[in-house]
């Protein structure tokens, strides 16, 4: 039976112990800082979590190189390190280095999809968990690899929480925040891979309609009283579209309507 330790109370790192417990897999979760409930075995020590055949590293951002640092010295013959805390392929490269060769893996778990993972240690892990029928992706073999992906999709996220908000404000500016968040939630319960070729299909090729667009949002927003914290982003990508930047994978405009 394999052995697998989840490192961290994170929920993303409990609900993954749960599936692997369901599959077969010995759980066993350690925290330095125990939370009040836990649906895995609790290890009684770093010793113990160590021996696992494969360690799953889930604690906060601050706290990855110190685990790390703790962990290597401790890990079996043949153990996987796994590590999913957020951070720069810089600090994943730094990382890898504590540990024997074939041992670590940077790794990733997306809201949607497979766990990503790249380093000396991704296929090892890929062969570990997918015989739980927990799906892998390899990426490569470089440690930093799947960091930079996380780090891309933070982008994305982070971005889009701050639209959302933003355009909350504006909206409680104008006393309409009640209808903005009802279309806001519609807009994206519509939202698919069609929608967002659309949408950078539109910004490619209709940037100067916007620009005169966002002129208006500023003229109302001026009168509201509130101060954007988009606007001025927003702005900026027009210009830098304006003057020949290229979106990946936009498309020029066809005309639907031609027969």
């Amino acid at each position: 039976m394999t052995r697998i330790a989840v490192i961290g109370a994170s929920d993303a790192g409990l609900r993954l112990g749960v599936a692997l417990q369901a599959a077969g897999a010995e759980v066993v979760g350690f925290e330095l800082a125990p939370a009040e409930y836990v649906p895995i075995p609790q290890a009684s020590s770093i010793t113990e979590a160590a021996s696992a055949d494969v360690v799953l590293n889930f604690v906060a951002p601050h706290l990855a190189e110190k685990t790390a640092q703790e962990f290597a010295p401790q890990l079996q013959s043949g153990a996987i390190y796994a590590d999913f805390t957020a951070g720069t392929p810089e600090l994943k490269k730094r990382l890898a280095q504590l540990f024997p060769e074939q041992a670590y893996a940077d790794a990733a778990l997306p809201a949607s999809g497979n766990i990503e993972a790249s380093g000396s240690a991704a296929h090892a892990l890929f062969v570990a968990l997918t015989n739980l029928k927990i799906a892998v992706t390899v990426i490569s073999d470089v440690p930093g690899d799947a960091a930079a992906r996380t780090l891309i999709r933070t982008l994305l996220s982070n971005g889009l929480a701050e639209v959302v908000a933003d355009t909350l404000w504006a909206a409680e500016s104008l006393g309409i925040e009640e209808w903005a968040w009802k279309d806001i939630q519609a807009e994206l319960t519509s939202f698919n891979a069609d929608a967002a070729q659309s949408l950078i299909d539109d910004a490619a090729h209709n940037f100067k309609r916007h620009q005169i667009a966002m002129q208006d949002v500023v003229e109302l927003l001026a009168s509201s009283g509130y101060d954007s914290t988009m606007i001025a982003p927003i702005q900026f990508t027009h210009g830098r579209i304006m003057h020949g930047k290229k979106i990946p994978y936009s498309k020029a405009p066809t005309n639907k309507w031609k027969k």
